[in-house]
């Protein structure tokens, strides 16, 4: 009985914390531009699954899904991926993470783009569990994000095209909580706090614009040690922007052969429904490991692959 009643008011707390959150940061506030520096969801894993990894993220992937996830590695890990998003825009990142004791660091970068439009981001991470009054065991993550942009440098875009850099910042925000031994919820506050600064040489003018900041919500369960399922509720905070869930599952074969599926849907429509399907490869020996992870993506503008590679040590 008293097993229950503190599951119970570990759960009413994190119902707080969730209610404070949205109050704080819900806003009907329009996104300054809501396609730069897009976030297509990296990693052929977390993709594999539908993108449901806010309360997974147990790879060197968490930098982008959820920073507290690093605590769960027992090992340093490093990851790359690349993918031509749409079969347009190439997409490349590498990711790695390690820790000293109980302290959790990891870096990122990621690039994307041509010579039309090209954005830079790279990532500095730290991670630390804390046993916490009345929360328990609270795994918490901070990212910060340099970002750098350069656009008009095509030299088929005429001569009154503009062209210009930007640079700028990004702050996020990863917490992960234990609800039971098979259970985890997620929260990931992206861009929480972020700017850029444009300087278009064209038109000899600058300004500054905010990167659209995002508010993540996911709960994951294990069923054994073959197979995990998870849920994300991406909410909007700006006007201009959707609300979207994403449900996704992975099943272990043999220990060495993990199948993926997910799906995510736009919440005001029924059009949007993407798909994804995926699998992973992984081999471990001793102190060394490497998994090669692939997922497809179905989209109703154009079918998408992802390829990520990561090795253990």
């Amino acid at each position: 009985m008293m097993k229950y009643v503190r599951y119970t008011g570990k759960t009413l707390h994190l119902v707080s914390v969730l209610l404070l959150l949205s109050i704080l940061l819900g806003t009907t506030a329009s996104a300054d531009i809501t396609a730069a520096f897009v976030d297509i969801g990296y990693g052929a894993r977390p993709m594999g699954m539908g993108g449901a990894f806010t309360a997974l993220s147990d790879d060197a992937h968490a930098i982008f899904w959820n920073p507290a996830g690093q605590t769960l590695m027992e090992r340093s890990q490093l990851a790359m991926m690349h993918t031509k998003q749409f079969g347009l825009i190439p997409y490349s990142l590498g990711t790695y993470s390690s820790h000293i004791k109980k302290n959790h660091i990891g870096v990122a970068y990621l690039t994307s783009g041509n010579d039309a439009l090209k954005e830079n981001t790279v990532f500095a991470s730290y991670a630390r569990a804390f046993q916490l009054p009345l929360l328990g065991l609270t795994r918490v993550g901070l990212n910060l994000r340099y970002r750098s942009a350069s656009f008009g440098n095509n030299e088929d875009g005429g001569e009154e095209r503009s062209k210009g850099t930007a640079t700028g910042f990004g702050f996020d925000l990863g917490i992960l909580w234990k609800l039971d031994q098979a259970t985890q919820f997620g929260i990931f506050g992206r861009d929480l706090i972020n700017n850029m600064n444009y300087n278009n040489k064209t038109r000899q003018v600058e300004y500054a614009e905010k990167i659209p900041a995002a508010l993540i919500f996911g709960l994951s369960r294990q069923f054994g040690k073959a197979a995990v399922f998870a849920i994300d509720w991406d909410k909007s905070l700006h006007e201009d922007t959707t609300e979207k869930v994403h449900i996704g599952g992975e099943v272990t074969l043999f220990k060495i052969l993990m199948l993926r599926a997910g799906l995510w849907q736009n919440m005001d429509t029924y059009r949007n429904l993407n798909y994804s399907l995926g699998f992973g490869l992984q081999i471990i020996k001793h102190k060394l490991g490497a998994q090669f992870d692939f997922a497809y993506i179905f989209n109703d503008l154009a079918n998408t692959p992802r390829i990520s590679l990561s090795i253990y040590h």
